[in-house]
């Protein structure tokens, strides 16, 4: 992958414009992002100026200028509501999921009058769990303290999946853990929260073993070959 994603989901849209860039490509420059700290926080672009100034890891269109995100690993989400012409762009690290970005975003856009089951989401290019190994002991606290009873939710294997679409070596277990599927947590979350399934689209491309070669954080900390920032960005057309 070394040209843009583009959501075939949201592509039926011709009132919006989006795209998951690959490592290193630049937003649009007039787009709005947050500095992203992991957290459930979401707000809207109008308070989010000067960019990257607001500690936020979402953010709902106030206007036609483009939302985005910056990742690695993480889940970059980008979400329509076809009814309320309404765009939003969500940075999920597993942190944030747990602690309720997805959730927030949802809810925030139903209080400016959407409707979950006028949603569209889609969860980008991010780890998956191929080569997303969690210790047992992040797991067990995860379970512990879980203020958004996503537990039940949760979907890991002891044994790590064979990926046949992968490009590059798999990561390798560097701990007794467990691989864990952030991407289908977050599905799930969408779908508990009223989203219908057919509207929730799932990149499918692991950003260790899939996507460009500096496309991972983790893979850089195991093989030492750079990483990037890889942004994802949705807006309403004028």
């Amino acid at each position: 992958m070394s040209s843009p994603w583009h959501s075939p989901l949201l592509s039926r849209f011709d009132w919006l414009d989006h795209a998951f860039l690959p490592a290193g490509a630049r937003p649009p420059a007039e787009a709005f992002y947050n500095q992203q700290r992991h957290s459930a926080r979401v707000v809207e672009s109008a308070a989010a100026l000067p960019v990257k100034s607001v500690e936020a890891d979402g953010l709902i269109a106030s206007d036609s200028r483009p939302v985005a995100v910056y990742t690695a690993d993480c889940l970059p989400i980008l979400l329509v509501d076809e009814q309320q012409r309404q765009v939003a762009a969500v940075h999920g690290g597993l942190k944030g999921i747990l602690g309720g970005v997805l959730i927030n975003a949802i809810r925030q856009l139903s209080e400016r009058g959407s409707a979950p089951e006028h949603l569209f989401i889609v969860i980008g290019p991010s780890i998956g769990p191929c080569c997303y190994e969690l210790g047992r002991d992040l797991i067990a606290r995860a379970e512990q303290d879980d203020p958004h009873q996503l537990s039940p939710l949760m979907a890991w294997s002891g044994q790590q999946p064979v990926n046949p679409a992968a490009v590059r070596p798999q990561a390798q277990a560097t701990t007794d853990g467990v691989w864990f599927d952030l991407p289908l947590l977050a599905k799930r979350i969408a779908l508990r929260e009223g989203v219908p399934e057919g509207q929730i689209e799932l990149a499918g491309i692991c950003t260790y073993c899939m996507a460009e070669e500096q496309a991972s954080y983790r893979r850089n900390t195991h093989c030492q070959h750079g990483y990037q920032q890889r942004f994802s960005w949705i807006r309403l057309r004028d």
